[in-house]
C-alpha cells in the first residue's frame, strides 16, 4: 500500500489549513448550514436552492465539520487457504471543517476507499474507528443528507441535462413537494450551474454527440445538488477534462 500524504483545506477567505495527521482521498466539500449537537437532524428540503435543517427547531450557519480518528478500513482475504483480514486503509485521523476541502495523495493509497467510509458507502462492519459530524456521533440517515459525485459520470446520455437532473429529482425529493416545485426547482438549479444553454440537449455518449465533458459533469454534480444536501462528496471531480474545464468546475464547487 502506497503512503499516505497530506490533507489541505481552504475556506471561503482562501486561508489554508494544513493538518499534521497523513491521509489520502479526493474530496470536495460543500457545506450548507446544518448544525447537530447530540440530537438528530432532519434535513428539510428548500425550494429556494438554501438547505434548511432543524434541530431542536433552530436552524445554524455554522457548516458541518467531519471529523475522524484512527479509522481503518479491512477486507476478508485468503493466503494459501487461510483467510485473513487484509488492512486497506490504515488509521488515519484528520478533520474536514466548513467549507471546501481536498485530500491528496499518489495512485492505489486510499483516497476512494476513505471517502466511501466517510459517506457510508463501505461496509461499515469492516470499518473501525470514529467518525464524527459536528462533534457527535454520526447520525443513522447521514447518507442521506449527503451527496456523492462519483468519479466516473453516471448522467444518461439519451437524455437531456434537464430531464436528467429531474430524474434525480423524481427519485430523491420527498412525495410531498408537487412536480411543478420540483421542475421550479430543477430549472433554478440548472440557472446556478450554468448549464441554461444546454438544458434541453442531450447528454450525448459513444454513439449521439452530445454536450462537452464539463457540462456533462456539471449534470452529474446536479444530480446530486437537487437535494440541497448538507455535504457534497466528490472522488476526483476534475478526472478527464482539460485544465480549463477543470478550473472551470472547481470554480462552481467555490
Amino acid at each position: 500500500m502506497a503512503e499516505l500524504v497530506s490533507i489541505r483545506s481552504s475556506d471561503r477567505k482562501g486561508e489554508n489549513i494544513e493538518l499534521e495527521d497523513k491521509i489520502a482521498t479526493q474530496v470536495a466539500i460543500e457545506n450548507p448550514a446544518y448544525s447537530n449537537d447530540n440530537e438528530s437532524v432532519e434535513s428539510t428540503p428548500a425550494t429556494n436552492g438554501d438547505t434548511k435543517s432543524s434541530a431542536n427547531n433552530t436552524t445554524s450557519l455554522h457548516g458541518t465539520t467531519i471529523s475522524f480518528y484512527n479509522i481503518k478500513y479491512t477486507v476478508d482475504t485468503k493466503v494459501k487457504r487461510k483467510k485473513i483480514e487484509k488492512e486497506i486503509v490504515k488509521g488515519i485521523s484528520g478533520i474536514f471543517p466548513p467549507g471546501m476541502n481536498a485530500i491528496l495523495g499518489p495512485t492505489g493509497c486510499g483516497k476512494t476507499t476513505t471517502l466511501d467510509m466517510l459517506a457510508d458507502r463501505k461496509d461499515m462492519s469492516h470499518v473501525t474507528g470514529d467518525i464524527m459530524v459536528n462533534g457527535a456521533k454520526k447520525p443513522s440517515n447521514f447518507k442521506r443528507m449527503t451527496g456523492y459525485v462519483v468519479q466516473h459520470d453516471v448522467v444518461m446520455g439519451l437524455l437531456t441535462v434537464r430531464e436528467n437532473i429531474y430524474f434525480s429529482a423524481s427519485l430523491r425529493l420527498p412525495s410531498s413537494m408537487s412536480s411543478e416545485e420540483k421542475a421550479q426547482k430543477v430549472d433554478k438549479l440548472i440557472d446556478e450551474l450554468g448549464l441554461a444553454k444546454v438544458a434541453d440537449s442531450k447528454v450525448g455518449n459513444e454513439v449521439v454527440r452530445g454536450i462537452s465533458g464539463g457540462e456533462k459533469r456539471r449534470t452529474g454534480i446536479g444530480m446530486e445538488l437537487i437535494t440541497s444536501p448538507h455535504v457534497l462528496f466528490l472522488d476526483e471531480p476534475t478526472t478527464g477534462l482539460d485544465a480549463s474545464t477543470a478550473s472551470s468546475v472547481m470554480q462552481l464547487l467555490h
